[in-house]
């Protein structure tokens, strides 16, 4: 790349950066499977309505290259309708597609009864976060370290409970220049880091008071899926 090009680039990034708000920003990010480029992902948060009623709606896909549809292919595509206050779940609606694994899933969340309904069956519970929408959620704390935050997380008809803590500090060097970031990742109960089920993830933010998603890692069946953001649109 030209390095007036970089230079034109980095101050764009830059630019989206100072803005605090990320509605209606889409994040493209760059895959990597150990090591070498495998695919694309983006993240789009945007202002929606659902029943009627003010919302936030999420949607993220994640696709591998063709190289690596040789060995994994991935067409994962979500749409999360979220609460415009405290981004909890509302509604969720999954298009999985990895390797031999193809789920088509549905839920949404019942105010009146505080129940998720699906297809199948009800479950019961006060609030629910998507996997995703946390990503959103945790830019709100203060993310000190060793801070704590938990979630009850719904996933293709389950719910998990997970603790998010705030391990370290660390730079990252993106094509964009290098970044002081602060880094969160799910622990046990042990207080271990607890990258190790399908759908963990460990999240990199920018050290402001933006705390942009800048690094995400995804554990999958094969290892670990990382996604570097790209570009801001």
């Amino acid at each position: 790349m030209p390095v007036y090009i970089k230079i034109i680039s980095t101050l764009l990034l830059l630019n989206l950066l100072l803005s605090e708000n990320l509605i209606n920003k889409k994040l493209n990010y760059k895959i990597e499977f150990r090591g070498i480029d495998a695919g694309v992902a983006y993240l789009k948060l945007e202002e929606d309505t659902l029943l009627s009623k003010s919302v936030l709606r999420l949607n993220s896909e994640l696709k591998t290259n063709k190289f690596i549809d040789l060995f994994y292919k991935i067409r994962d595509d979500i749409t999360v309708y979220l609460d415009s206050s405290n981004l909890s779940l509302l509604k969720v609606i999954n298009k999985i597609n990895e390797g031999p694994y193809k789920k088509n899933h549905w839920a949404i969340f019942d105010i009146d009864t505080k129940n998720i309904i699906t297809k199948n069956k009800h479950i019961e519970i006060d609030k629910a976060y998507s996997p995703l929408s946390i990503i959103y959620s945790l830019r709100k704390e203060l993310l000190n370290i060793n801070d704590t935050y938990k979630y009850d997380i719904y996933s293709l008809g389950k719910i998990k409970k997970i603790a998010m803590k705030v391990l370290n500090k660390e730079k990252i060097k993106t094509s964009f220049g290098e970044f002081d970031t602060i880094v969160v990742s799910p622990i046990s109960s042990e207080n271990l880091a607890a990258i190790k089920n399908n759908g963990d993830m460990k999240i990199w933010f920018t050290n402001d008071q933006n705390k942009y998603p800048i690094k995400i890692e995804l554990k999958i069946n094969y290892g670990k899926l990382v996604l570097r953001l790209h570009s801001i649109e």
